[in-house]
């Protein structure tokens, strides 16, 4: 409530922003519109908002890939009091039938004014290039995985696969070896296309690869001392990279009122409905970040099969409800609930292994140790 007294009084302003251009509408105290102008997005256009805009004025707008950087330079300007709205939840300002940028900022200001503005959080440049590394690794695994699968396909489609010498590892050195010297057209020149065909897609598959080595380097340097992330770790099946991929995400678990609030953020919450005073539920809401979910649903099928009492659990929702997409959210919302309280009271898995727990961290600093001193 200190935090509502003392704003009272102050200059509210909000911006309707766009890529070149926005529309900022500035309150009086009393909530009266003082003024209402474009400024261009530029050094200009800044310079023409901090003459018009006190310091001490608390600015909000909503959440575009635009509030980044207009966030960036109204900090270098001075301002303090910065709030960015969270998009989905202001989604009425879309479907306003008089809908242009000048009601749109005003209706951001009047909220912000009444201190009801849905507020979404953005990260610091730091957290933001660990998040943005971390989802180019993944992204890099995704596409590497696509490319072992049409590979695999072709060559089963030719006839060819069976033949490659056998390996728990479909890309092992030896399959690689025998893949590359594969000749469909025998040994003369009479190749029909099917060889260059193997060996673009072996080096697509190689060049893929290649990129992950940096990536990975880079990620370990940044994150290696986090202790959200090596408590993450402490969950058996869960390694450094899905262990930081979650963390990314989640941030200070602070930043949220209770589990329930993270859960929403990651999208990780039954849709529910209402009519006639029955309350039906559905698939996942799906509103969150689309990379967190992917994360913390393969933490969850990971942890099942290491942990029996979370498998029990699925099961058990997977026969009351007679469906395994909604025993799997309703298991991975169980999941994001013992997560939070982890990084919130700052306790280890419950059911840790230490001695795997010890074993990857071991591997971790030996890693990133081997790195710094340029040994193998």
């Amino acid at each position: 409530m200190k935090k509502k007294r003392d704003r009272e009084g102050m200059v509210t302003a909000a911006l309707d922003l766009g890529d070149s251009e926005s529309l900022a509408t500035i309150l009086s105290p009393d909530g009266d519109v003082v003024d209402s102008f474009s400024m261009s997005m530029s050094d200009d256009g800044y310079s023409s908002f901090a003459s018009k805009v006190p310091k001490d004025a608390r600015i909000a707008f909503e959440a575009t890939s635009m509030a980044y950087p207009v966030s960036r330079r109204l900090t270098a300007l001075g301002y303090s009091d910065i709030t960015v709205a969270h998009s989905k939840e202001l989604a009425w300002i879309v479907k306003s039938k008089k809908k242009n940028d000048r009601i749109d900022s005003l209706k951001i200001a009047r909220l912000h004014m009444a201190h009801m503005l849905p507020e979404s959080h953005l990260l610091s440049r730091e957290e933001q290039v660990k998040r943005d590394l971390l989802i180019q690794r993944v992204t890099l695994g995704k596409e590497i995985g696509k490319m072992k699968l049409k590979l695999i396909a072709y060559l089963k489609r030719e006839d060819v696969y069976l033949s490659l010498p056998e390996s728990s590892d479909s890309f092992s050195r030896e399959r690689r070896q025998a893949i590359r010297s594969m000749r469909f057209g025998g040994d003369g020149d009479d190749d029909d296309g099917r060889d260059l065909v193997v060996g673009t897609m072996m080096d697509r598959l190689e060049f893929l690869e290649r990129q992950c080595a940096p990536l990975e380097e880079k990620v370990r340097t940044i994150v290696r001392d986090s202790e959200d992330i090596r408590r993450l770790m402490s969950i058996k099946g869960v390694d450094f990279y899905l262990a930081s991929l979650a963390s990314s995400y989640v941030g200070d678990v602070n930043r949220f009122p209770d589990d329930d609030h993270l859960a929403s953020f990651l999208g990780i919450i039954p849709e529910s409905w209402d009519s006639a005073n029955v309350k039906r539920r559905g698939h996942m809401s799906k509103e969150g970040p689309s990379t967190a979910r992917w994360a913390f649903s393969v933490m969850t099928d990971t942890v099942m099969r290491y942990n029996p009492r979370l498998k029990t659990y699925y099961l058990s929702v997977k026969k009351r409800k007679n469906s395994g997409s909604l025993a799997h959210v309703a298991t991975m919302r169980k999941l994001v609930r013992m997560i939070d309280h982890m990084l919130r009271y700052k306790e280890n898995w419950r059911w840790e292994d230490e001695a795997s727990t010890a074993k990857k961290l071991a591997n971790l600093d030996r890693e990133a140790e081997a790195k710094t001193t340029g040994g193998d």
